[in-house]
């Protein structure tokens, strides 16, 4: 009988782990698509942003900007993945503020994974709406600040009814 009931937790488990395997692997896949979606999504942004400089400025002088924007974004990209592993401050930072913004960050992530996770969204849209909101909030700062005091407030409320 033990032999027996032991084969079947075994096998309730090993069910378990194969089903989390596969979410797993799920999971990878989609978030591998999201993200040559985005590359394809900001290469017909750059080469827009190109063709949209080269008609006022020679082209040269637009690759330049569209180059240096490039560069620039990606020197910011490895300098935040760098210090994602550093816990030492850098000079000039506060620690404390960065852990709390860190804090907020994290929370506010949270809501809104839980909002998402809740629903029946397409990970297609979620990537679509990303990358048209980013165009737009990179292009209107008043809207950016809106949308920044509208999300710390949600993580204010969500914190009084936890």
């Amino acid at each position: 009988m033990l032999p027996k009931l032991l084969a079947e937790i075994v096998a309730a488990e090993t069910a378990k782990l194969w089903k989390g395997s596969v979410n797993l692997a799920v999971m990878l896949s989609l978030m591998g698509l999201a993200v040559m979606a985005i590359i394809v999504g900001m290469i017909f942004v750059l080469t827009g942003l190109y063709l949209s400089l080269a008609e006022t400025i020679p082209p040269w002088q637009a690759g330049m900007i569209v180059g240096g924007g490039v560069a620039f974004i990606a020197g910011m990209l490895l300098i935040v993945i760098a210090r994602q592993g550093n816990d030492a401050p850098i000079k000039g930072i506060d620690n404390a503020s960065d852990q709390a913004s860190g804090d907020s960050a994290g929370q506010l992530g949270s809501v809104i994974g839980n909002i998402v996770g809740k629903s029946n969204i397409k990970p297609s849209d979620i990537v679509l709406t990303v990358l048209i909101s980013g165009i737009v909030l990179g292009a209107s700062p008043s809207l950016r600040q809106q949308i920044l005091t509208t999300l710390s407030e949600m993580v204010k409320s969500n914190d009084k009814e936890h």
